[in-house]
């Protein structure tokens, strides 16, 4: 294994169920922990400080409108649930992909990058969230559980979105009804969740879950 998968990045705890909405069961780490050390000690790109000022402002909004745009929406949805991106952008890998920018761009990896990150934890928040953005004129760009690889990831359309993450925080399992073969989910639900729940309740065998990725997660950004 090279130098490289030995960073912190390479290092960290690979997430599980339940203690994370986008985990995995835990019987599936030894498989993870292996496709994780292969994708760091083969991993190429260079890590490299960010050359523009940050955090991305978007277009139309002055930096100073920007910061005391954020600051209210602190006030509104609790301080940790916004965060401002002005960190290193770490592309992380398949089951621990970024929310800030496109782990696989083909431009300027800096071009199209979140200005900030929000974690509504319900509808009236995302009420909230809009509202804002709207009394603002910040744009902002709604993402989910999928990757979108090779589509531009979580990249957001505008430079110095706000990316509105409905996955970390929106993540029960409303219902689900073996009658009618039907589950009413919010966007943080991913397919290993709503699996290990159908076998928590004895359900396996009477409803199947199809995937149409390679496991996790049951949408695309957007």
């Amino acid at each position: 294994m090279s130098s490289r998968s030995s960073t912190p990045e390479a290092t960290t705890p690979i997430p599980t169920l339940p203690k994370t909405h986008s985990g995995i069961p835990p019987y599936l780490l030894p498989k993870a922990t292996r496709a994780k050390e292969a994708v760091f000690s083969g991993r190429t790109k260079p890590a490299k400080p960010r050359s523009r000022e940050v955090p991305v402002v978007p277009q139309g909004v002055s930096r100073d409108q920007f910061l005391e745009a954020l600051e209210e929406l602190k006030r509104e949805l609790g301080e940790e649930n916004v965060e401002v991106n002005d960190k290193p952008l770490k592309d992380g890998w398949y089951m621990e992909h970024p929310n800030t920018h496109d782990m696989m761009t083909i431009l300027d990896e800096e071009e199209f990058v979140a200005g900030a990150v929000v974690y509504p934890g319900n509808t009236d928040e995302v009420v909230k969230m809009v509202k804002w953005a709207n009394r603002w004129l910040v744009p902002i760009f709604p993402i989910s559980m999928g990757r979108n690889l090779g589509y531009g990831g979580a990249a957001p359309r505008v430079r110095g979105s706000v990316t509105v993450d409905l996955g970390r925080r929106m993540n029960k399992i409303l219902d689900i009804n073996p009658q009618d073969y039907t589950c009413l989910v919010e966007p943080g639900v991913s397919f290993y969740g709503l699996y290990e729940e159908l076998g928590r309740r004895g359900l396996r065998e009477h409803m199947w879950v199809d995937t149409p990725d390679l496991g996790e997660h049951h949408w695309e950004y957007g």
